[in-house]
């Protein structure tokens, strides 16, 4: 009966210990995208006007998709986000635009801003077509931190499991 306890114990630590994994994307997601592909998406909204849906990925608060008024530009959406993390690297942030061809294709554009010429000098950002997906990236140190917290969590689950060997073998 103790070795059924040990067991169903150590299954739950199991489940435990991977949560944090999950929960940090280690495993992929099967949740859709949500919106449409289509890179010109208008509504002409109430009091707004006219509205674009643009993303905003990356280190800030509130990451997702927004619809915004179509004069806003790169920090007030930024901003609307709840704006950058702590580890944001914003001297790399990217506007990735997709631009319709005469040939009916489109071609992705890379738009490098540094935002932090932008805190420093009060320069004008970008204004936001629609379609744009905003990519906030994070440091370094950020990289590193959650390659360790895989480690942190690996070594977890081995002590776990560890521990209750031993206790399991004492019986």
């Amino acid at each position: 009966m103790r070795k059924k306890t040990f067991a169903i114990l150590i299954g739950l630590v199991f489940l435990a210990a991977l949560r944090p994994a999950k929960a940090q994307g280690l495993f992929g997601t099967s949740t859709p995208p949500i919106g449409s592909n289509a890179p010109s998406y208008y509504y002409l909204g109430g009091k707004e006007g006219l509205t674009i849906a643009v993303n905003l990925w990356g280190f800030v608060r509130n990451p997702g998709r927004y619809e915004v008024p179509s004069s806003t530009d790169l920090v007030q959406l930024i901003s609307l986000g709840g704006g950058p993390l702590e580890h944001a690297e914003l001297d790399g942030v990217k506007i990735v635009r997709q631009i319709l061809q005469p040939d009916s294709t489109y071609k992705t554009e890379v738009i490098p801003v540094d935002l932090d010429h932008y805190q420093d000098t009060g320069a004008k950002t970008p204004l936001l077509l629609p379609g744009d997906t905003i990519i906030v990236p994070g440091s370094t140190f950020n990289t590193i931190e959650q390659i360790l917290s895989v480690f942190r969590d690996v070594a977890l689950i081995f002590s776990g499991v560890a521990t209750l060997m031993i206790a399991l073998h004492q019986y």
